[in-house]
């Protein structure tokens, strides 16, 4: 026993001498990567010196109730262990401090009262070494120490949890959340996700990544990585990119081990993005067969028609089976708690797939919502919905369908709801509707139907309840979505044409190609589907309207490509994790998504520079190389630091023709596509190779100063 109190008060006499020094210094101290993890351990082992300083004090209050000399050799153990988990903790904490995300005034108290608590309990190992002389100061320091120990532990409290985590305010109550027609979205939904899933670590106390999420203004301002989100762009949202990631990945939101979003989360936000993310818009200006609307009522267990859920006696579908059909762009959920009943809703157009669609045939039975809403579906995909034989509520707005094949539906003998609003359907189309035995409602705002076929319809077929939607009032100013890009790809061929469409009639889209912003005035108008010619465009768009406010800009790239090389080679290797299709990657006319570099269609290099060789079958009149990277600055992918095209008429007579140092970005920019051109000199040629540089040290203004950056390619194209 003496030997471990000897050693232990070497070790006191140490870490405390450690401690002065680093709070002496420490504005200029900065922590290593190796020992941050050991601040991190600091929550874990905190536990200790608080359970054992009570022992302690226990044992010292009834003393008398123990006999012999075993209780001071025993009571010494546990003080000097006590002792020195106090101090261990205190100096973790120190290395934990000096990472970012905590408020100072918050932090400095818990601090200090930490590593002050410490020298009160090595002050009490001394005393207890000498207590038959100082039994009178070791009752004071002993009961300091346990007064202090309640101050620091709740400074710790309100850091992690917040200030109203010991103490709540009587405006905290635990009563349900009501709403109404008038209540913002964002209070009635996006909000509560948020207090619930990500104010532990983004609140007044501890803002982790400089993100403050407690507050609209803190959310709008954003983190260290930018926006959170981007308005009427879930796919480029911060807050979605990582909600998605892996949950092993470091980057993964929320943290593992803290409470995940839900796919239904996931979901709401995601909808509530691509609608504006207009945190002041009430569930009354939503349409009423709005999807977000839908999502909001079954999230509050408020659904408006959502049948109850005992008259199903159909077997739930599997948790595998629903886990494997959810992702970003698609979400599998049950309409209402212990339900067997499922809904799906798909997000984001550009995400779409086909193939998709027919996936849900394993669901088939469970299906009784569906919500296609903004999705390229066309004429031919009725034919695999139909399949889908307990569908009850089925979502179409402002999808590619004419009506031409509405007979396909014959099979959803149980449908009740069907959304056409946005679509081309016509009156004449309609007419097979009453058909569908149990089919009670038909949205049809924004189509071809007028009013007076309007009143023909609900003549011939008057079982039918046919809805406008919300019509705004004449005073009120609301704000448009963005246009819709028809194109589903970004690489064009010589007989593509670039084509948008909004779902509102009357709208003006306006565009620009040569790199400006769309003004209300000058830009040109998209009246009919327009040609590219050159390699590389980026098309910006936006849509107007007299009485409302014009849409934000969306902005998309376009490229194309005249000659294809015979073969490709890398000269450098990717990236183990980021290898895509090999060689191949670079010409499959695949473009990537920057904001899903695990995708195939990218090559990702950080430990060497991208190198690859093109060899062209016959000598080829190429005038401009153009090679397309992925931008995602908050994930340390930049821009390459120079890029070199070699060209000859073979591999063996290649030469430098151009050196290009593109310009370093300064700041975290939103996620992009960027093209870098070469002009060639007139000429042909056989073979050309083209080398990319990732940046050595990422700079001191970003999160992974000093770590390599990475540089990601998906194709290159010559014309």
């Amino acid at each position: 026993m003496p030997r471990f109190q000897t050693l232990v008060s070497y070790l006191l006499l140490v870490i405390h001498t450690l401690l002065v020094f680093l709070l002496i210094f420490q504005e200029k101290v900065t922590i290593p990567s190796w020992l941050q993890p050991l601040g991190r351990m600091h929550p874990a082992i905190l536990h200790l010196p608080i359970g054992l300083l009570i022992l302690v004090g226990l044992l010292w209050v009834f003393r008398k109730e123990f006999e012999g000399v075993q209780f001071a050799k025993i009571f010494g153990f546990i003080l000097s262990f006590s002792a020195f988990t106090a101090a261990l903790a205190a100096l973790m904490g120190f290395f934990l401090s000096r990472e970012e995300g905590y408020t100072a005034e918050l932090l400095n108290w818990h601090k200090y009262t930490g590593i002050g608590l410490s020298f009160l309990m090595y002050g009490l190992v001394l005393l207890h070494q000498q207590y038959v002389y100082r039994k009178v100061l070791f009752n004071v320091f002993l009961g300091v120490s346990l007064v202090v120990l309640m101050v620091t532990g709740h400074f710790g409290a309100s850091l992690t949890h917040g200030e109203d985590y010991l103490f709540p305010s009587q405006n905290q109550e635990n009563t349900p959340f009501t709403f109404d027609e008038n209540t913002p979205i964002f209070e009635a939904a996006i909000q509560p996700i948020l207090k619930a899933k990500c104010y532990q670590c983004h609140n007044e106390q501890k803002t982790k990544g400089d993100l403050l999420m407690t507050t609209i203004a803190g959310l709008l301002k954003g983190g260290k990585n930018g926006p959170i989100w981007v308005a009427n762009d879930a796919l480029n949202s911060h807050i979605i990119q990582r909600a998605n990631l892996p949950l092993d990945d470091k980057k993964h939101m929320p943290p593992k081990g803290k409470p995940q979003l839900t796919p239904q989360e996931v979901g709401i936000i995601t909808a509530w993005i691509q609608n504006g993310a207009d945190a002041k818009k009430s569930l009354k200006a939503l349409p009423a067969n709005d999807p977000l609307k839908s999502l909001i009522e079954a999230f509050l267990k408020k659904p408006s028609n959502a049948p109850s859920p005992q008259q199903y006696t159909f077997d739930a579908a599997s948790e595998s089976t629903i886990q494997k059909l959810n992702n970003p762009f698609r979400v599998i959920f049950p309409i209402a708690n212990n339900s067997p009943a499922l809904q799906a809703d798909f997000f984001v157009r550009q995400a779409y797939k086909a193939e998709q669609l027919g996936e849900l045939s394993e669901i088939k039975t469970q299906l009784v919502a569906l919500n296609l809403s903004n999705m390229p579906i066309k004429d031919d995909d009725l034919a695999t919905i139909s399949k889908l034989e307990n569908l009850e509520r089925l979502n179409l707005n402002n999808t590619d369908i004419s009506g031409a094949t509405l007979s396909k539906l014959e099979g959803l003998s149980k449908l009740k709801s069907l959304s056409l609003s946005g679509t081309k359907v016509s009156a004449k189309a309609l007419q097979f509707l009453s058909k569908l035995p149990q089919l009670e409602e038909v949205f049809i705002w924004n189509t071809q139907v007028s009013e007076t076929d309007l009143a023909s319809l609900q003549k011939q077929i008057p079982k039918l309840r046919f809805e406008l939607g919300y019509v705004p009032k004449a005073s009120e100013v609301l704000k448009l979505n963005a246009p819709i890009l028809v194109n589903e790809n970004f690489v064009l061929s010589e007989t593509d044409l670039v084509t948008f469409k909004h779902p509102l009639n009357g709208v003006i889209i306006r565009y620009t190609i040569d790199g400006s912003n769309p003004d209300t005035l000058s830009s040109p108008i998209f009246k009919t589907p327009f040609r590219l010619t050159n390699p590389y465009t980026v098309v910006k768009a936006r849509a107007m309207k007299n009485n409302w406010y014009a849409s934000d800009v969306i902005e998309i790239p376009f490229f194309k490509g005249t000659y294809r090389p015979s073969s490709v080679e890398l000269l450098k290797e990717p990236n183990p994790t980021y290898k895509g299709e090999g060689s191949h990657t670079l010409i499959n006319r695949k473009k990537g998504d920057p904001n899903d570099f695990k995708n195939p269609a990218w090559l990702g290099y950080r430990e060497s520079p991208f190198e690859a060789l093109f060899t062209f079958a016959q000598p080829t009149p190429i005038k401009i190389v153009t090679l397309s990277l992925g931008i995602n600055i908050g994930n340390s992918i930049f821009p390459p630091t120079s890029v070199e095209i070699w060209a000859g008429s073979d591999k063996n007579s290649l030469s430098l023709v151009q050196k290009i140092q593109p310009t370093a970005p300064q700041k975290v920019e939103a996620a992009r596509i960027q093209a870098i051109e070469s002009q060639l000199k007139e000429g042909k040629y056989g073979a050309i190779k083209i080398i990319a540089r990732p940046i050595g040290k990422l700079p001191e203004w970003h999160s992974g100063k000093g770590q390599p950056g990475w540089v990601f390619v998906d194709e290159v194209f010559f014309n």
